[in-house]
């Protein structure tokens, strides 16, 4: 007995030692194109014994039998199985997984890919983006993806821009996309404050100025309602979502980008020269034809622009978590002197990993603080004039200075451009902190909830004020200032259940399911103070105090009712054999902005893609095929808070407390209908890919402001005509080459169409004579409209007289559009004696874009070109400024008009399709060469690159318009409904020359 169990012992014992000389420690290093990648699995293949590596990248595994194969893996890279081979050391590279990577987008509440999306989604990355110094996301997308277009007020520094998706489909609740900012919904409007020295309207500000471009990793284009349904009642003019960022798992990353612009302007009005003016002038009866002078006005006031942007970032990550932290700065001159804007932002994003892995916190602020310097140029302003406007008047043999030396202010509707930039101050301040928090649980491999807070608040303050030595009736030993500012508060609380699994071998579910509320604060103060004893203005800009007095109706505030925004929303995916693939979406949105007997709206969407690729019987040439479809409702909650409340507000005197607005239980948003269907196709191993899209958004409900009959003629009152529709409809094509890709050269070329038709219909139902809008100014104009919203025309149709030359006198000959043997140019809407027409459409029907993308070993180039075709565009400034009467009268025009049959006295101003010019353009947006210098190994190991580049912005424009630039919007609206297409004294638009590099260390 005793030999049985000690020959058992034996046995255990040289199996034991056998089993270890049969196992062994394998250690290594873990790698990618960065360095070392820490937190990395290296496993036993077919075993649970595995580890991770380290900070550095390392990693150390014990009992690996010497023919075991060990796993390597790291989320977005590719797994790797490496046989062991009785090795002790295995270090290994590992390579991003691309196809996973680039094929991700984000559809709100989640991600996808482009193979699985069932909506019309567009994505456009980071190494994507528009080249040269762009100041706004808007900038950055120009342009690039089909179905959006992008239209910039003007050149000013900061400018807003309007954002149109698949066409304009509301009249007051606002027509821009919501934009989401790293899972923050942002409110609608504008966040800087206006201000009212006497020179009219100032162009709003642009309110996405606050994100430093630099800091934005990719933007996505949610267009359709298949997409956009899970934002309910902000959904109805599509959704852009912005990601910023963040830190990369490694070791330290460090970027430094800086560049240099030089700016002038593009293009010029044809104003007659002060060589030729005097001779110009005796022809058509100026008395007075040759003043002394020799001056180019347009040359004084404008300026060699210098932009200068530097920026800043470090990242880096270990095994829970990583970081990115960039600091920006921008100083922007405007090609007008005393314009610019200089601009500070930070951004922080923090991913933390806690409890192994079972919770995971992320954070994101964003913070700017910008200073926009103005001049007095107006969106509105009449024949008293602003900067451009005197400036393009001013008569060239006209001193600027008298022979003592002080400025020439011959009167007061003929302003000296020099007394101008010399008497008008004008700066705004804005700051803006943008923060999200978030937590989600891994509660089991199938199931996550996340619990996320989003905060915005913006605070802007604008002094401006005009020197008491300014020849004006309002300021000529005067002076006056205004001081204003504005706050914006909205807090953000969702809570979202995530669930992902495969609930057979053939059928993968992919579902959200939350809650929301968001609310929103708006208040502000504005004074003015007029009477200073002192002749600086910029003294009234620091201390209004100097001002002996202030009018009561000049002194007021503001603070909007809050408005609340709850909402239930879930989304399903189902993914059924790879090949079939059906999206449902439902939001329930409450807002306290509705009527108290529509507190809730109901938003529905379904989406269903067939990849026809996964059915086996397409040749192989076809890489991609899927048809989509979709159809949901969206609505449009962006008109003012209370507007279905009563308020009161102050009389004109501020003496008393009226009623401004009358309750509406039954007001509630607009609702768009959309449906489409569209293919997705890819060739030769995705070396062509490219989409083909057809749309119809039809809205209804749409809101308008009305005067009540009660109480008082004064006050207004908000409801829904449910009769009246605006249909947008249309085709976009997008296409991507990859013509040519070898290790040495690459070729690529993307282009992307949109053919759009827009239609309002019913308007006369409720307005017999239509919708007046875009109001025109200047001498003899103001208090005129060129655009009339009615029954089955495009939105904001241009609404004029013909005008068909000019009679033996000189006098303008308009058509007798009714036949009634008499010609009346004045309004009086379709049907009455009125001989104005549609006579064009500001919305273009076509808008494209082209990108090219080359390199040569380390050399790199890009240019992108847009455009948009079939659109008009009014000239409210050579409507106002350039006709021979002008130059009889001491001040200058266009040769072109001085030119022209008219009569000097019978050539005046007036209104008609004359100053209706053709919009179409095609510009050349940006351009850049670059070379990219890449060390050696084993030198200058601190250095893992560096690019230095040579890019121009806006280097030509082939239009027929003579204007500034086609690409214009000035802000026209009349009785808040608004317009577009027409150009007045606009801010000119600047051709611009950067150099820059970027470094990685």
């Amino acid at each position: 007995m005793k030999k049985t169990i000690f020959r058992t012992f034996l046995c255990a014992v040289s199996f034991l030692f056998f089993s270890m000389a049969q196992a062994q420690t394998v250690s290594g290093t873990v790698t990618d194109d960065q360095g070392p990648l820490p937190g990395a699995n290296v496993s036993v293949k077919g075993t649970t014994n595995g580890t991770t590596t380290d900070f550095d990248g390392n990693y150390t595994l014990n009992d690996v039998p010497n023919d075991a194969t060990l796993v390597f893996s790291f989320i977005g890279y590719v797994t790797q199985e490496i046989p062991v081979d009785s090795r002790e050391t295995i270090d290994v590279a590992m390579s991003p997984d691309a196809s996973e990577l680039e094929e991700v987008v984000l559809i709100g509440y989640g991600q996808t890919t482009v193979k699985d999306a069932t909506g019309a989604v567009s994505s456009v990355k980071a190494e994507d983006f528009n080249k040269g110094v762009n100041t706004s996301p808007d900038q950055l997308l120009q342009g690039r993806v089909a179905g959006v277009q992008i239209t910039g007020s003007s050149g000013e520094p900061g400018a807003a821009a309007n954002i149109r998706v698949r066409g304009t489909s509301s009249i007051r609740a606002g027509n821009d996309p919501l934009i989401v900012v790293d899972g923050v919904p942002l409110s609608g409007g504008g966040v800087s404050a206006g201000s009212d020295v006497g020179f009219g309207r100032q162009s709003s500000r642009n309110p996405l100025s606050f994100i430093n471009s630099s800091d934005i990793q990719s933007i996505d284009i949610l267009k359709d309602a298949s997409a956009t349904a899970i934002y309910g009642s902000r959904g109805a003019n599509g959704v852009i979502l912005i990601t910023t960022k963040g830190g990369r798992t490694g070791k330290p990353q460090i970027s430094f980008n800086s560049s240099f612009q030089f700016g002038t302007i593009a293009n010029e009005y044809d104003l007659i020269s002060a060589e030729d003016y005097p001779g110009i002038a005796a022809d058509v009866g100026n008395p007075d034809p040759d003043l002394g002078a020799r001056l180019d006005p347009m040359g004084e006031i404008l300026r060699t622009a210098f932009t200068q942007q530097h920026d800043f970032s470090y990242g880096s990550g270990g095994e829970t978590g990583n970081f990115r932290m960039s600091l920006g700065f921008l100083d922007q001159e405007g090609i007008v002197k005393g314009t610019g804007q200089e601009k500070y932002t930070g951004n922080i994003n923090l991913t933390q990993r806690a409890f192994k892995d079972v919770v995971t916190f992320k954070s994101n602020v964003i913070y700017s603080y910008i200073k926009d310097d103005g001049e007095a140029i107006s969106d509105n302003v009449g024949a008293e004039g602003d900067l451009l406007f005197s400036t393009l008047r001013w008569n060239p043999t006209r001193p600027f200075y008298k022979d003592d030396g002080t400025y020439n202010q011959p009167s007061d509707n003929q302003r000296n451009p020099l007394a101008f930039l010399e008497y008008y101050e004008d700066k705004t301040e804005t700051s803006r902190i943008l923060a999200n928090l978030s937590a989600t649980v891994h509660i089991t491999d199938e199931l996550d909830y996340k619990f996320n807070v989003g905060l915005d608040r913006s605070e802007s303050t604008r002094r401006a004020a005009v020197s008491s030595l300014f020849n004006t009736n309002n300021t000529l030993d005067r002076g006056v200032a205004s001081y204003e500012d504005t706050y914006n508060f909205s807090k953000l609380f969702e809570h979202t259940l995530s669930y992902n699994s495969n609930l057979t071998e053939d059928l993968e579910l992919d579902a959200v399911l939350g809650y929301s509320y968001q609310s929103f604060e708006a208040k502000g103060n504005r004074l003015i103070g007029r009477d200073f004893s002192i002749g600086d203005q910029d003294k009234y800009i620091k201390d209004i105090g100097y001002a002996s007095t202030f009018q009561a109706s000049e002194v007021t505030a503001y603070f909007n009712p809050s408005s609340e925004l709850q909402s239930y929303f879930g989304r399903v995916n189902f993914n059924y054999l790879k090949k079939y693939l059906l999206t449902a979406t439902l939001r329930a949105d409450g807002s306290s902005k509705f009527g108290a007997n529509n507190r809730y709206g109901y938003f529905p969407s379904v989406g269903a893609a067939w990849r026809i690729v996964e059915e086996g019987f397409l040749p192989d040439v076809v890489s991609e095929l899927k048809l989509r479809a979709s159809w949901g409702i969206t609505g449009n909650q962006e008109f003012p808070a209370g507007s279905a409340q009563t308020q009161f507000g102050p009389t004109d005197d501020g003496s008393a407390i009226q009623q401004v607005n009358v309750a509406n239980p039954n007001l509630q948003w607009e609702s768009t209908e959309q449906y489409g269907v569209g293919f997705d196709f890819g060739f030769f191993m995705d070396r062509l890919t490219g989409s083909i899209d057809y749309f119809n958004r039809k809205t209804n409900d749409l809101l308008f402001r009305l005067p009540a009959i009660q109480p008082a003629p004064d006050v207004d009152f908000y409801t829904n005509f449910d009769d009246i529709e605006i249909v947008n409809e249309g085709v976009e094509v997008s296409f991507n080459a990859d013509i040519i890709n070898t290790q040495d050269y690459g070729f690529n070329v993307s282009y992307n169409m949109a053919f759009l038709n827009n239609e309002i219909n019913n308007v006369s139902n409720q307005f017999p004579i239509g919708i007046p809008t875009g109001e025109i100014n200047g001498r003899s104009l103001t208090g005129q409209n060129a655009q009339l919203l009615y029954d089955n025309q495009p939105l904001y149709t241009f609404y004029l007289p013909v005008f068909e030359g000019y009679d033996e006198s000189g006098a303008p000959i308009y058509r007798d559009v009714n036949g009634d043997g008499t010609v009346n140019p004045n309004f009086d809407g379709p049907g009455g004696t009125s001989d104005r027409t549609f006579v064009g459409n500001p919305n273009p029907d076509i808008t494209l874009g082209i990108a090219l993308n080359g390199r040569y070993k380390n050399f790199d180039f890009s240019a992108n070109l847009n455009g948009a075709y079939g659109q008009k565009v009014f000239d409210n400034t050579a409507a106002a400024l350039f006709y021979k009467a002008a130059v009889a009268n001491g001040d200058n025009a266009t040769y072109e008009e001085v030119n022209s049959e008219a009569d000097a006295e019978n050539g005046g101003p007036f209104l008609s399709t004359k100053n209706l010019q053709s919009g179409d353009y095609l510009r050349l947006n940006s351009a850049s060469v670059g070379y990219t210098f890449v060390p050696e190994e084993d030198t200058m190991t601190w250095l893992k690159s560096l690019r230095l580049y040579v890019a121009g912005q806006n280097l030509f424009v082939i239009t027929p318009y003579d204007g500034f630039d086609p690409e214009v919007d000035t802000n026209k609206e009349v009785d808040g409904v608004p317009s577009f297409g027409i150009d007045y004294t606009a801010y000119p638009r600047s051709r611009s020359f950067t150099v820059g590099i970027n470094a990685n260390f």
